[in-house]
């Protein structure tokens, strides 16, 4: 039965497409394997693999599987056994979060397009998908790879994962019994599995047991090729009778014939009428996730070597990156610099807290640059010597052109420190400058020794949508990352470069975070922790001082990290005692309390919102005064630790709310909690409260600030990313305006410069009105055949700005043709003596029937099998095309008059060709 157009694009709403997204979305049990599981796991045997043949210096390499095969995989207990220290796996979990995050937006972007989901026998167009967004992943990775630019690939790479894992889910690869992932998916050179022709029955109706359940046992009729549910959409309109269908109560075709289906994405069999096959299946995605990135040949790391592999992952650390006023006034202030950080980095030359890199980004005005990248603490030393302050006279200077690219250089989650004593002229970069934070994770820090500057006391609508007054944008920015900003006298640069010993830190985590108005706070410190910073800033320029207590009341024995008149900063290692610490400030006031430690128990998270069916992390930034999903996740040392509350806190350091968490796990045995969140506030920092590992109270704050907007930019679903040389490309965005009315002001830029234009360039918005903005991209002529570009379209009011990126990439034509016409045959002479009695035995052994036919494709060569009788089938090329056209026999004696002959090309495209002479023919009518 075939369904009308109309009936099969109104079913097909709201239906499940392949492995669910992530647990987040919920309705399936903690044990299902999800894409965000897969994806996890696939990476981190990936990693893994590649550390045991890539150990650190001085280090032997670990036996094969050592790493891989660990009986608890996680970031956490891989990093400890590479770097046999205690070291965050954060910054590799950031990249895996980036890469979950791409691969789940297809199911929003792209939920009618069954070439990103092997839906309905699409097997060759998938394939094409896959492969092209993996050569969009290369191309974002040649040289020189930056912050953009990875980004840009994990959006390709995760894209790519999701269609490869959607294979073992949709098709019935796991039912033909094969042991390992089907290569060919990666692997062009590694052949084709045929692919079921469209004449070809797939699947028999399921049968139904006593709750009128459908069993799905044995309902695939093809053992010899490959086929895949249909799944209803846009691109795939109809089910044809006897073709497998996705099936499951999500399914609303599942009733139509041919009833039930074949997909696996879970352990239910109320949604997947193969449910028993779900393990093996996604252990299947999972070993295809690991090849995707460390398979011999083809695999990413084979691809690129190992210098991007580890910038992929996030696996170099962090960049200890310096950008400094080169104006004469900053003479003294380099050589304070100079001499105090270099001092400090050689003491931690050879430990794992190390930086990977250091780089040197002068700035003067209008000089920028330029960017200087050494891996050695003395070349540093002789960069910052050779630094010649010259100039200056007028102010400010151009200190965001310093910052900007040292964000662009800087190797992703960096600490950057900028040293100057002016103001900033080009603070119209503060819109990119903020991007570049939000993308690569950077602690920016800004140490002043004066400030001078022309910039306008901001509105007192910017005044409340910052939710705090800042000094001057250096602070802002700093507040805006998550790092510090001190502002001193030139006499007093060394009592504050010890900020700098805060970043060497290879765990680093925020314990509290509050204003203290009065006072006394108090904060716990648990087993975990191997040290604690203790930070107070007056808010009201006080002179103060402070005291440390242990639970004992006995005052710990502390290093004095800044000493200044209104903010210092005292350490604490080793730690002599656990439990409820104490810091007291004299004289009381309003101040502003930080405790920072090193400990692998810390927390991760993201924001996430109701997207179609499924709860999907956000794209730019969150909506002030709107609901989220935060999902929550326990990394580092957080075996037997329990969450028990999550405690959202507002810029200002005050607690807003109190939720109770669920405690729950993913497939892999991470501990997840997932709670409702109402972002109100300009910024809030997430605090998570519970017990460690040995019952003792803990707590970790987010370390950035979630940032909330009063604008909103949304992607138009199901519009093309693809452009080819020469050729424009249009892209929509929906500007929503969710505060008052307002005039706002768009941008649109991308890496490259492939932008031609974009409309509207302002526009007025009224409360809950929204404008489409377009943009237009023409790639260039001379474009290689691949290029991924990043734009970024950008909406700001005098009291709000978001931002959202979207992934462009430049393929050509004949790149995105996909070759889906199978072969054809034609029968020569076929000699057939198995009439009357000649089929029964024992007489039809002993007469022998006979046919000779060709097969042609007109791309590629052609392979004919048959299965019954092997041995009887002998091909050879035919004619000047080689093997895209042969000439078989076949012969079989008359006991077994009957063959069916599979002819397929290189992509997998089959035809079938039957001869069936087992029946008589019916006799001639009478009269």
């Amino acid at each position: 039965m075939l369904l009308p157009v109309g009936i099969t694009l109104l079913l097909c709403l709201g239906t499940a497409n392949g492995f669910l997204p992530n647990h987040e979305s919920g309705g399936i049990d903690s044990t299902v394997f999800t894409d965000a599981d897969i994806t996890e796991e696939g990476v981190l045997r990936a990693v893994a693999h590649y550390m045991e043949k890539n150990p650190l210096p001085g280090r032997s390499p670990v036996a094969p599987g050592e790493l891989e095969n660990m009986k608890r995989l996680t970031a956490n207990e891989l990093f400890r056994a590479f770097f046999k220290a205690d070291v965050s796996p954060n910054r590799l979990v950031k990249a895996i979060q980036e890469l979950i995050s791409a691969n789940n937006q297809v199911e929003v972007n792209h939920p009618e397009d069954s070439n990103y989901f092997f839906h309905c026998e699409k097997i060759a167009p998938s394939i094409t998908q896959i492969r092209n967004l993996r050569d969009s992943m290369l191309t974002s990775l040649k040289e020189p790879v930056n912050s953009s630019a990875l980004e840009s690939a994990r959006q390709s790479a995760g894209q790519a994962l999701h269609i490869l894992q959607q294979f073992y889910s949709n098709t019935n690869w796991p039912e033909l019994g094969k042991g390992g992932p089907y290569d060919h998916l990666l692997n062009p050179a590694s052949p084709a599995f045929p692919v079921a022709p469209a004449s070809k029955e797939t699947c028999r109706d399921c049968s139904k047991d006593a709750s009128n359940q459908f069993v799905c046992n044995g309902n695939i009729l093809v053992n010899d090729m490959l086929t895949s549910g249909y799944k209803l959409s846009r691109s795939c309109t109809r089910k044809p009778k006897g073709k497998c269908g996705h099936g499951g109560r999500n399914d609303p075709a599942e009733m139509f014939p041919t009833t039930g289906g074949i997909n696996k994405e879970t352990t239910d069999p109320r949604l997947s009428p193969h449910y028993q096959l779900h393990q093996q299946a996604a252990e299947l995605a999972i070993q295809a996730t690991r090849d995707f990135f460390v398979g011999d040949g083809y695999g990413l790391l084979d691809q690129v070597g190992s210098d991007t592999f580890k910038r992929f992952f996030n696996l170099y650390g962090y960049s200890l990156t310096f950008v400094i006023d080169t104006t004469g006034s900053m003479s003294e202030d380099i050589n304070h610099v100079k001499t105090t950080c270099i001092k400090l980095l050689r003491e931690y030359s050879s430990s794992p807290d190390k930086p990977f890199n250091y780089i040197l980004v002068p700035f003067n005005d209008p000089d920028v640059g330029p960017v200087q990248v050494s891996q050695d603490a003395d070349e540093l030393q002789t960069l910052i010597s050779n630094l010649r302050p010259t100039g200056g006279g007028d102010c400010p200077e151009m200190s965001l052109s310093g910052l900007k690219l040292a964000l662009e250089h800087s190797l992703p989650r960096s600490k950057i420190f900028t040293f100057t004593d002016a103001g900033a002229k080009d603070e119209h970069l503060k819109d990119e400058v903020q991007v570049l934070i939000d993308s690569s994770g950077a602690d920016v820090n800004y140490v002043l020794t004066g400030y001078c500057s022309s910039r306008k006391r901001r509105s007192a609508a910017e005044e409340e949508a910052s939710g705090r007054s800042y000094a001057n944008i250096y602070e802002e920015l700093a507040a805006y990352s998550g790092g510090f900003y001190v502002m001193t006298t030139k006499g007093e640069l060394d009592q504050v470069l010890g900020i700098m010993e805060l970043s060497l830190n290879a765990a680093p985590v925020t314990v509290a975070y509050k204003q203290l108005d009065g006072s006394q706070c108090s904060f716990p410190v648990d087993e975990t922790l191997t040290d604690i910073t203790i930070s107070v800033k007056s808010l009201h320029s006080l002179d103060f001082t402070i005291a440390v207590r242990q639970p004992s009341g006995v005052s710990p024995s502390t290093h004095t990290v800044i000493n200044t008149a209104s903010h210092k900063i005292v350490k604490v290692s080793p730690i002599p005692e656990r439990g409820l610490w104490t810091v007291t400030v004299s004289p009381s006031g309003s101040y502003e309390v930080e405790i920072g430690g090193k400990s692998l128990l810390d927390i991760s998270y993201q924001i996430m919102q109701k997207q179609k069916k499924y709860v999907l992390p956000i794209q730019g930034k969150p909506v002030k005064g709107s609901n989220y999903t935060v999902s929550l996740r326990l990394v580092g040392g957080a075996k037997g630790a329990r969450v028990q509350r999550l405690v959202p806190i507002s810029g200002l350091g005050n607690p807003i709310d109190s939720i109770t968490l669920n405690q729950t796990s993913d497939a892999l045995g991470n501990i997840l909690a997932i709670a409702p969140v109402f972002l109100h506030t300009p910024t809030t920092l997430l605090s998570v409260e519970g017990l460690s590992p040995e019952n003792l109270p803990f707590s970790r704050v987010s370390s950035y600030p979630i940032s909330t907007e009063s604008v909103q930019i949304l992607p138009v679903p199901d519009q093309n990313s693809t452009m080819a040389p020469g050729e424009s490309l249009e892209v929509s965005v929906k500007v929503v305006n969710e505060g008052t009315a307002a005039a706002f002001s768009f941008k649109v830029w991308d890496d490259f410069g492939f932008l031609e234009s974009f409309t509207p360039t302002e526009s007025f918005l009224n409360s809950g009105e929204s404008v489409v903005l377009r943009a237009t991209f023409t790639a260039p002529l001379k474009n290689s055949s691949f290029t991924s570009s990043t734009a970024t379209f950008t909406a700001k009011s005098s009291a709000t700005q978001n931002y959202l990126r979207l992934p462009i990439t430049v393929i050509s034509e004949n790149d995105t043709k996909t070759d889906e016409i199978p072969p054809n045959h034609a029968l020569l002479d076929l000699y057939m003596p198995c009439v009357g009695k000649f089929r029964h035995k024992p007489t039809c052994s002993r007469y022998i029937w006979k046919m000779r036919f060709s097969a042609k494709d007109n791309h590629s060569a052609v392979t004919v099998q048959i299965s019954a009788n092997p041995s009887g089938l002998s091909c050879s090329p035919r004619g000047t095309d080689g093997s895209k056209e042969v000439m078989c026999l076949y012969q079989s004696n008359c006991c077994s008059p009957y063959a069916e002959f599979l002819i397929s090309d290189e992509n997998g495209n089959t035809n079938t060709f039957t001869v069936d002479y087992r029946r008589s023919r019916p006799a001639a009518a009478t009269s």
